[in-house]
């Protein structure tokens, strides 16, 4: 959960925590955008996912770190 506790990561970035792949990666991430849990935007040659104030508050119903947090 120590991703969900930062303001954003890139794609990159989630591929070298999780150790999967890219495409596992851009798979996760269209679900979780599709059920508005997170954003994504384009940064240059990078995508930036920054999870939303409802990602946050079902992190939060979990008790899992970094939920107190909003964006």
């Amino acid at each position: 959960m120590r991703i969900a506790a930062r303001d954003q990561a890139t794609t990159s970035d989630l591929v070298g925590e999780l150790e999967v792949s890219a495409a596992t990666v851009s798979h996760h991430t269209a679900v979780l955008r599709e059920s508005a849990l997170i954003t994504s935007r384009r940064d240059g040659g990078s995508v930036r996912h920054t999870i939303t104030p409802l990602g946050l508050s079902l992190l939060g119903a979990h008790g899992l770190p970094g939920a107190r947090r909003t964006c």
